[in-house]
């Protein structure tokens, strides 16, 4: 990298979290920053990193509930994907119930469904429900379903259909799936 002049998204985390200093010891960064950031939003929380929540701690380590600065995180742990890059779904659910840091969060869940018709939605409610746990376990990053509610100009839309292919070839399920 060095050569290249070049940085990967793991050095520029590791450089930001020394540059920010320490929680007992934070570096001249976070003094500085301190001041200047008011607001912060962070956008597909459920793929945030053990080092990334780490950042954030550090980032907001001053702030306090009444000083008027805000920290928005939008997410949807039923939507987690990056465990391969450190994502840790469970960190997002125990910033729901303690915060982040000395942050507060209220969370807020959203149910409205405008992606999908009312048929659909219905039956993702009632298959994830079965196939998800009852309830989200932190330690095994463990999700529970939480059901969506149609919207009126969706209703009486899209139906779904299940063809399982247990042993046909690739030919075969191209023919089923195309039609």
């Amino acid at each position: 990298f060095s050569e290249r002049g070049l940085s990967d998204h793991a050095e520029v985390a590791i450089s930001a979290g020394s540059a920010l200093g320490t929680f007992e010891n934070p570096g001249e960064l976070a003094l500085m920053l301190d001041y200047r950031i008011s607001h912060m939003l962070v956008d597909e929380m459920q793929d945030t990193s053990l080092s990334q929540y780490e950042l954030l701690q550090k980032l907001t380590a001053g702030w306090t509930g009444d000083d008027g600065r805000t920290l928005f995180c939008v997410g949807d742990p039923m939507q987690s994907i990056y465990r391969f890059r450190d994502a840790e779904v469970g960190e997002f659910l125990l910033a729901r119930q303690r915060g982040i840091g000395n942050v507060a969060l209220e969370p807020l869940q959203l149910r409205r469904n405008f992606r999908s018709g009312e048929n659909l939605v219905h039956w993702f409610n009632t298959v994830f429900s079965l196939i998800m746990p009852l309830e989200d376990d932190v330690p095994v990053g463990a999700i529970s379903y939480s059901a969506s509610v149609p919207v009126p100009q969706h209703a009486g839309m899209g139906e779904a259909s299940v063809q399982p292919l247990f042993t046909a070839d690739e030919e075969a399920e191209a023919r089923q799936v195309a039609g």
